[in-house]
């Protein structure tokens, strides 16, 4: 699973986090003096929202949210199911470190009605 998403993992499991909120990363830090620009969109939906578990040595080390990110949880998500450690599952790459984490899925927007 590692280099995977979040949201793949869960998929696999059987986590129905939603609609994906998936489009390809703007930009990968590679170094604290090198940020590899990839040209995606990143988030396009909020729907997958999760909170990653705090104090997990794999979390510490993953990426950090992108402005887009923020913006789409921001957009999705009242301001009280807002959190340090809300995440959308699909931005989130998973690395070795996270063996054990603990993941939290709020209860889901509304994303069926007809």
């Amino acid at each position: 699973m590692v280099g995977q998403t979040l949201y793949a993992a869960c998929d696999l499991n059987g986590v129905d986090l939603g609609p994906s909120s998936s489009g390809p990363p703007q930009e990968k830090v590679r170094s604290t003096t090198w940020t590899e620009p990839l040209y995606g969109e990143g988030a396009a939906s909020g729907f997958d929202h999760v909170l990653l578990q705090g104090g997990n040595e794999g979390v510490e080390i993953v990426e950090p949210a992108h402005d887009n990110e923020k913006k789409m949880i921001e957009a999705y998500w009242d301001a009280d199911e807002i959190f340090p450690e809300s995440r959308l599952a699909s931005q989130v790459e998973i690395n070795a470190k996270m063996d054990g984490m603990v993941v939290y899925v709020p209860d889901r927007i509304v994303d069926d009605i007809p």
